[in-house]
Parts: structure tokens; C-alpha cells; sequence
């Protein structure tokens, strides 16, 4: 039987091309469907040489966790894997190795690992390979999940759908839902695609901040651990220190020079968020 394979895209023609070309050459076998948010840069032509299995989404209607439940009601499959545009995988095992990541029945998902684009800044691409990478330092975060590439369990789908309620996180909220639930999530290292993303500290804080936002709403939070010292200077002194560490193993001033601008946009970014989602959760 054939895996559905669900592709989010948005003006991702830099790369959709190499993307989809790496999903066609995977062993086992697939069924494509994209979900197109109207893209404007000719990516609707290249994934037309793919499948035709388009779903468009119209600009400013891109809710995450509507396009998930829609996708999951598009397709039939036990498992739906999930992997965006710009995620392209290093190998035609790709598909199969996730997919071997379901080997009990009480995985409700799985996800693979990510390693950063040549292109991609030295503390971007230190952070995706601490996040990634073997996966050891998951253990002391609270839960960890990317749906950039990854699948789920139609039945576990259907206990518990995506939360359209949240505009980030939706896939760590989702997951650890279900393992609040007795499931287990599952990390696949050997699944791999090329990932990352070169932020703008402008864009960095926006990202933190969503990311601030949902964590506060997901996770249960005894008083110290929301306080301006647990929650914000604690980790930003941890960070850059980390990085520092970094760029001398590395011999990168420029990495020694980004970290305290780096690391005080995140901090804000999250500590805003977290802060309003708080707000929001008891209210």
C-alpha cells in the first residue's frame, strides 16, 4: 500500500524543484499531495510536474492547524508523512526510515532529523544540529517535535485532531497531547533532509514570540519556572556561553560577535509571548 506523502508550500521555487526530484527517487511507495498556500513564483508549474494533486490555500487564509486536519481528511492512508517544500531529503531512504520509526503499535508519531543548508549561518546551523543531530540533548527539554518532516498515526489523528486555534507549535502541542495520552513520539536520525533558515533578528523575535506564546499555553508551569530569572536570564546566559564556546572550537568570530544580539532577540521575543500567553491562559 502506498504512504501519502503531504507537502506544505509557500514561494518556494528555489528549492521545491530539488525537494520533489528527492521525494521521486524514494524505494518505497508514495501517493503526493500538496497543499499550496497561492504561491505567486511559478511553484505551482514545477510541482505539476509531479502530481496533480494540488490543494490550493487561499493568501491569508493559512491557518497550521486547519491545513493539517485538512490534509488528514484528504488522504486515507494509517500513516500521513509531512514534510515541507524547502525540506529536502539527503537520500531515497528518506520515506522508509521514517516509516520504520512506527514499529509499535503506540508510536502516534515520528519525525527526522534536519541538518542545515550549506548556506546557512554558523549559530543557525549550530542550532538545528543541537536540536537535531543525535539526538541526546532532547531528553532534558521538555517534549521536542518538528512536522517539517515527519508522520502520524490516522488513529491517533482521530482521538485528538491539530488545535486550529494556535498559530505556532501546533505540531509540539499536538504531539505532546498525545503523549499525555500514553503514546510515544519518536526521533528517526537516520531520515534526514536539508533544512534551516537564515533569520533577521526582526524575524528571529517574531518567531520566538509565537514560539513563546504557544509554549506558556501547552505546558503546565510551576511559579519559578516562569520567572524573569528561570525562564528569560538563566537561559540567554547558558546560550550565549554555549555559543561563545562554539565559536572558539570553530575559530568563528563572527558567531563569538552574533551571539548577544542573537540571544537577547530570542530572550525578548519568547519572554513577550510567553508572558501574553500566560495572560491569555488565565484569563
Amino acid at each position: 500500500m502506498k504512504t501519502n506523502i503531504v507537502m506544505r508550500s509557500y514561494n518556494d521555487a528555489w528549492v521545491i524543484g530539488a525537494t520533489l526530484d528527492a521525494i521521486a527517487r524514494q524505494k518505497a511507495p508514495f501517493e503526493l499531495i500538496v497543499f499550496d498556500n497561492e504561491s505567486t513564483d511559478g511553484s505551482p508549474d514545477i510541482i505539476r510536474k509531479h502530481t496533480d494533486r494540488i490543494v490550493n490555500v487561499p493568501s491569508g487564509t493559512y491557518v497550521p492547524g486547519k491545513v493539517l486536519n485538512a490534509a488528514m481528511r484528504e488522504t486515507d492512508g494509517e500513516f500521513v508523512v509531512f514534510v515541507n517544500s524547502d525540506c529536502t531529503p539527503q537520500n531515497d531512504e528518506w520515506l522508509g526510515n521514517l516509516l520504520a520509526g512506527f514499529n509499535a503499535p503506540n508510536v502516534a508519531a515520528v519525525f527526522g532529523r534536519q541538518i542545515p543548508r550549506p548556506e546557512c549561518q554558523a549559530l543557525f546551523a549550530k542550532d538545528t544540529e543541537d536540536t537535531f543531530g543525535d539526538g541526546a540533548r532532547q531528553k532534558y527539554w521538555k517534549h521536542c517535535f518538528s512536522m517539517a518532516s515527519s508522520a502520524i498515526r490516522r488513529s491517533a489523528w482521530e482521538e485528538r485532531p491539530f488545535n486550529e486555534a494556535i498559530q505556532y507549535s501546533e505540531d509540539v502541542e499536538w504531539t505532546w497531547q498525545a503523549r499525555q495520552r500514553g503514546h510515544e513520539i519518536r526521533y528517526v536520525p537516520d531520515s534526514i533532509v536539508m533544512h534551516s533558515h537564515n533569520y533577521t533578528l526582526k524575524q528571529w523575535h517574531k518567531r520566538q514570540y509565537g514560539e513563546g506564546k504557544a509554549e506558556a499555553v501547552m505546558f503546565d508551569w510551576p511559579a519559578w519556572e516562569t520567572t524573569w530569572l528561570r525562564y528569560s536570564l538563566l537561559p540567554l546566559g547558558r546560550q550565549v556561553l554555549s555559543d561563545w564556546k562554539y565559536a572558539l572550537r570553530t575559530a568563528n568570530p563572527g558567531a563569538f560577535l552574533h551571539s548577544p544580539a542573537l540571544r537577547t532577540a530570542q530572550m525578548l521575543g519568547r519572554r513577550k509571548g510567553f508572558l501574553e500567553g500566560l495572560r491569555e491562559r488565565t484569563s
